[in-house]
């Protein structure tokens, strides 16, 4: 139980510690408050997306591309049995970092709105 409430302490920590460069440009309470809020929110949430969805898809996908018929059935099936696996296990450090980038950006300019709480399916 210990160790649970130090890895609780340490992500509110970075979460808070994160925010602190946004006080440079003569910003707020609010947007920090913001970017912090959406920071322990959307790292979590990108992780999820970015495991479960977007990197297994896009992995499948370029590599039946890459094997010679992104249509092709065999491709598709070669693409998947390899890409998926893989896409999910980079899809975590890569929706780490999505997530806190889009959660420092829209959390800082648009503070406690629908958009500060939902990593976007655009593509930046």
């Amino acid at each position: 139980m210990k160790s649970r409430c130090l890895s609780v302490a340490a992500l509110a920590l970075v979460a808070l510690t994160a925010s602190i460069p946004a006080f440079a440009d003569g910003g707020g309470i609010m947007g920090a408050a913001g970017s912090t809020t959406a920071m322990i929110i959307d790292v979590p949430e990108g992780i999820v997306v970015d495991t479960a969805v977007k990197c297994p898809y896009k992995a499948s996908r370029s590599l039946a591309e890459t094997f010679g018929d992104e249509n092709g059935w065999k491709q598709i099936i070669v693409g998947t049995i390899i890409g998926v696996p893989t896409g999910a296990v980079f899809g975590v450090p890569f929706g780490a970092i999505s997530g806190g980038r889009h959660a420092m950006s829209v959390g800082w300019e648009k503070p406690f709105s629908v958009e500060s709480f939902v990593v976007s399916n655009e593509e930046k």
